[in-house]
């Protein structure tokens, strides 16, 4: 079959730029496949190790404000016992067979690092060992998942016997006794900007925020600066603002009135700022509620004035400026010294 002459050329032109493509020059072997295979699961491995560690951090920042809170918020508390699992299919896919050499899981629960003082800790468990039991209940993937063991511990109010296995050891049995926390999960976030959010019932830290945090006290800043904004119901005020306004932009259009979120706009910024500095102050008494110092605490402002200087000049739109943050923080550390 013969083609007809506009495909004939646009036939020509296709391989022409083809040829004329650059290419790259000559290329080393390729690696073998298994090797290729076991260089990802050592990447995977190591990527692994790090978020965890990044989680033990966090974790153990948050806990002792989670404590010093519980005047916010107590309507809602929980227990807290310290168990920190994992288990094989806890993990995606593609990042089990990682997970499951690195750390040795199976179907059965294993706990992950202890944090120094929690009641696990002060019970003597540590990584790795294997949870059998809580409070007679069998813990494994077909049983009991983790987050029916967890929903479980979150109601104990009392002591919580568990019973775990290390090694080829028999199992031993352990008395945990709870913590009580503000239930406001402080959770870990992939990415994210140099800032940390508030949802009124947990509060997410952004990596890119606990790397910004050159040690525990500045993160120990930030995550109070979240527990208050949820203990001081900034956030429930902020959504009933949204929605009045956005209530207010619906009857102007409904009369004719172009209104293309005006209003909405102006109800999420009303009283931002002021909350933002009221945020502040509170975190600086939950910071000394729960033993961190709070004396370099308002030179956290500073530095992040220096490294993002747009922040400095900021507007008062939703959040003051660097400079009246730190200015208003250090008479504010200074009131409470005096105390």
């Amino acid at each position: 079959m013969k083609l007809k002459p506009a495909r004939r050329g646009l036939g020509w032109l296709l391989c022409l730029w083809l040829t004329g493509c650059a290419a790259p020059g000559p290329l080393p072997e390729a690696p073998p496949k298994d090797a290729i295979e076991r260089e990802t699961l050592s990447q995977q491995q190591q990527a692994l190790a790090l978020r965890h560690a990044r989680e033990f951090r966090l974790a153990r920042v948050a806990v002792p404000l989670l404590h010093a809170a519980l005047p916010l918020c107590p309507e809602h508390t929980r227990s807290w016992f310290g168990l920190r699992m994992h288990y094989r299919y806890g993990y995606p896919p593609a990042w089990r067979e990682a997970a499951t050499t690195l750390y040795h899981l199976d179907r059965h629960a294993r706990l992950r690092a202890p944090l120094p003082g929690s009641p696990a800790a002060r019970a003597g468990l540590k990584a790795g060992d294997r949870i059998i039991r809580i409070q007679g209940r069998t813990l494994d993937s077909r049983q009991m998942p983790l987050e029916q063991a967890e929903k479980l511990l979150r109601e104990q109010t009392g002591p919580v016997r568990v019973q775990y296995q290390r090694g080829d050891t028999g199992s031993q049995s352990v008395e945990l006794q709870p913590l009580m926390l503000c239930d406001w999960p402080v959770a870990l976030s992939n990415g994210g900007p140099v800032n940390a959010f508030a949802y009124g019932n947990r509060v997410r830290i952004p990596e890119a925020m606990l790397r910004y945090a050159s040690d525990d006290d500045e993160l120990a800043l930030v995550v109070a600066h979240e527990l208050a904004h949820n203990g001081l119901d900034h956030i429930d005020r902020q959504l009933r603002n949204l929605l009045l306004g956005a209530l207010l932009d619906f009857t102007a259009t409904l009369h004719g009135i172009p209104s293309p979120g005006i209003a909405a706009t102006l109800g999420i910024r009303h009283g931002s700022p002021d909350w933002e500095m009221e945020a502040d102050m509170a975190a600086l008494t939950l910071l000394k509620r729960a033993g961190y110092p709070i004396d370099r605490a308002p030179a956290f402002w500073r530095r992040l004035g220096t490294d993002f200087p747009g922040a400095i000049r900021h507007s008062r739109g939703t959040h003051p400026n660097t400079a009246e943050r730190y200015l208003r923080m250090q008479a504010e550390v200074e009131r409470l010294q005096k105390k």
